[in-house]
């Protein structure tokens, strides 16, 4: 009995998946339209001729509960789409969803495709998801046995979950631990460093003046080791301003001006570890300009790195 719920709800799970991608990838689609490639999708295991009404506009209603995604229909054109698509894909979660949902429909295709995509391994510590995040909706502590980089052992001792973030395919709790309780900021712990983490009947209640986008606000990635941000100015070569643009290294990243072959980029953010390891990637594609404490911090690596390999 169990396995057949399972597999149930695993059947719903990619009729929905299959759902969200469809309308997602054409925009705007007609019912009809929906219905046609429905009756040629792998996930057609019943091999019905349509995807039907019924089912049509109670998964419509199943996905707006479960990932606050609004199908909504055109009633001029009679077509369908994906309510505020260009807001959705500003919103972290909303975009983490919908590329989630087009990956998983591409690799479930089948057809021997599995063997021709690849993916970037995710360290340990996803398993770990749907209980932090059970105790974060109820207010519940957890137990955490966590083993940071410089421990021999790890330490256990009682967390409060604020929120979740994710950052160059890790994952991350930010919360606050009982074990430093003349903390007045909670702390963030990757994921793959906890060695056992279980849900307690302890009560927290989330500080009504944390968000989340204003503890990260002016960081890069998960690197609070310097909190004040800095105006950054970077120069690079034409092709090079390519990676930035289709990529930009930090929400506040600004495009200055062109000249005589060089892209100038500006950046507001706190030169933490992490963002300065990012730059160095350019090596010597990239010059800093601004500050001059950091360019001068770049040219003495520079200059120690030239002698390394003299």
């Amino acid at each position: 009995m169990f396995y057949d719920v399972m597999a149930a709800q695993s059947k719903l799970f990619q009729r929905l998946i299959w759902l969200v991608d469809t309308i997602y990838s054409a925009g705007h689609i007609s019912r009809e339209q929906i219905d046609r490639r429905w009756a040629t999708s792998r996930y057609n295991d019943d091999k019905d001729d349509e995807y039907g009404e019924r089912n049509f506009h109670r998964h419509r209603e199943t996905i707006q509960q479960m990932f606050g995604i609004d199908i909504v229909c055109n009633h001029v054109t009679k077509e369908y789409s994906i309510e505020g698509l260009n807001e959705a894909n500003k919103s972290g979660m909303r975009s983490w969803l919908m590329n989630t949902f087009a990956i998983n429909n591409i690799v479930n295709l089948g057809g021997g495709m599995q063997d021709r995509i690849i993916f970037e391994e995710i360290p340990e510590g996803t398993r770990y998801l749907s209980t932090i995040v059970n105790a974060m909706q109820d207010g519940r502590q957890l137990y955490v046995a966590y083993q940071g980089y410089k421990r021999v052992e790890p330490h256990s001792f009682l967390l409060a979950p604020y929120c979740l973030k994710v950052f160059k395919q890790r994952w991350y709790l930010v919360g606050k631990p009982d074990d430093h309780p003349e903390e007045s900021e909670p702390r963030v712990y990757a994921l793959d460093r906890m060695k056992e983490l279980t849900p307690t009947e302890k009560p927290f209640k989330l500080p009504k003046d944390f968000k989340p986008s204003l503890f990260f606000k002016g960081q890069y990635g998960v690197d609070r080791s310097i909190r004040e941000e800095q105006k950054i100015v970077v120069r690079v070569s034409d092709y090079d301003a390519n990676f930035l643009r289709s990529l930009p290294l930090h929400d506040s990243q600004i495009e200055m001006k062109q000249e005589e072959g060089f892209v100038y980029f500006c950046f507001y953010v706190a030169p933490t570890y992490d963002f300065i390891m990012e730059l160095r990637k350019f090596g010597a594609k990239l010059e800093v300009l601004e500050p001059a404490a950091l360019r001068d911090k770049f040219r003495e690596e520079s200059e120690n790195l030239k002698k390394m390999y003299e």
